[in-house]
């Protein structure tokens, strides 16, 4: 082949340019991904001892409900033990237990179990988790139907990994992430132009596990970077750079990963022609606050009752009169029950 094209071509500098662009080419279409799950690659992404967002359950009684059964591939009714597991950022999930467990202290169990641990992830992954199925079983976990799918024999040996959150994590993207961007345009143009996979596993069903694979590095790069290698960050950033710009752009919620920032005042409003004054300040969606006043800096007393947020910025109009003078208002972020 060599002495082939050395006959055909006659200029030796256009003949080194094509065989390096040859050569590279190749490499990239041939490039075997970094890693085969990533999952599997460091326990302590996130740990048992992070913060969780989950504050309390809440027996809801007992209830048919129909689950994915891993054991029988299909479909079940089944009269469930149900607990409404309650999250500090407003989001709430039915955990749905199967009564195999015996009683309901022994769904109790189950619940208190896993609420806490799904309590880790973002509030972005948590979203879409209406609710949360628990089946005895050594069976791969599942995600989406605006659900978890746990087998507590398989929770058993990822927890025994120290993988437990980490494998919720990428089931949670398929749950809450997957229906509006696994196939958006935007996300294709980048696995195209990255023209590579973070692992085998999303090369291999690339419409159904790239962004859960993904997901997971991602997050650990922008947020948990202290807890990995400077090889593997380089690796994540190297493979997927297009892939992390695309997350990068939609500004997602990730407490408890990132703590949520304080309420930040961006505006005083006042218009002494008609009365009004108020205030506005930066928010998070889907939560609650509280706007308080004092003359003393000692008594605090609330101005009306929860404000609900408006999105990334809440307005405030003060109930006349405001006391006076010297009046002092704070904004705090209420958790709710």
């Amino acid at each position: 082949m060599r002495n082939g094209v050395g006959r055909t071509l006659k200029n030796p500098v256009i003949l080194l340019v094509i065989c390096i662009f040859g050569w590279f080419a190749a490499e990239r279409a041939h490039a075997e991904p970094p890693f085969s799950g990533t999952i599997f690659l460091d326990p302590d992404i996130i740990t048992d001892t992070d913060p969780t967002t989950f504050t309390h359950l809440v027996d809801s009684g007992q209830a048919v409900r129909r689950m994915f059964d891993r054991r029988v591939n299909g479909w079940v009714s089944v009269n469930t033990f149900l607990f409404n597991a309650n999250y500090s950022d407003g989001l709430v999930s039915e955990i749905q237990v199967n009564p195999e467990f015996g009683n309901r202290a022994g769904a109790l169990e189950q619940a208190s179990r896993f609420a806490p641990v799904i309590g880790r992830l973002p509030t972005c992954l948590r979203a879409d988790v209406q609710t949360v199925w628990i089946h005895k079983g050594i069976q791969p976990f599942g995600g989406g139907n605006h659900n978890l799918l746990i087998h507590t024999g398989q929770a058993d040996v990822y927890e025994a990994s120290g993988i437990l959150e980490e494998t919720l994590v990428h089931e949670a993207t398929h749950t809450s992430l997957d229906a509006a961007h696994a196939a958006a345009k935007g996300w294709v143009a980048a696995q195209k132009v990255d023209d590579a996979f973070i692992s085998t596993y999303a090369r291999d069903y690339p419409d159904r596990e790239d962004l859960a694979e993904s997901f997971l590095l991602y997050m650990t790069l922008r947020h948990r970077s202290n807890r990995i290698s400077e090889t593997l960050s380089n690796t994540i950033a190297r493979t997927i750079p297009n892939r992390i710009a695309y997350l990068d752009g939609l500004d997602l919620e990730m407490n408890p990963i990132v703590p949520p920032a304080r309420p930040r005042a961006t505006g005083f409003i006042h218009d002494p022609k008609i009365g009004i004054v108020g205030l506005t300040w930066t928010s998070r969606r889907n939560v609650d606050y509280a706007v308080e006043v004092s003359t003393d800096l000692v008594t605090w007393n609330a101005l009306g009752g929860n404000v609900v947020s408006q999105g990334s910025l809440t307005r405030f109009l003060f109930p006349d009169p405001l006391p006076r003078p010297n009046a002092f208002v704070v904004v705090r972020e209420l958790v709710r029950q």
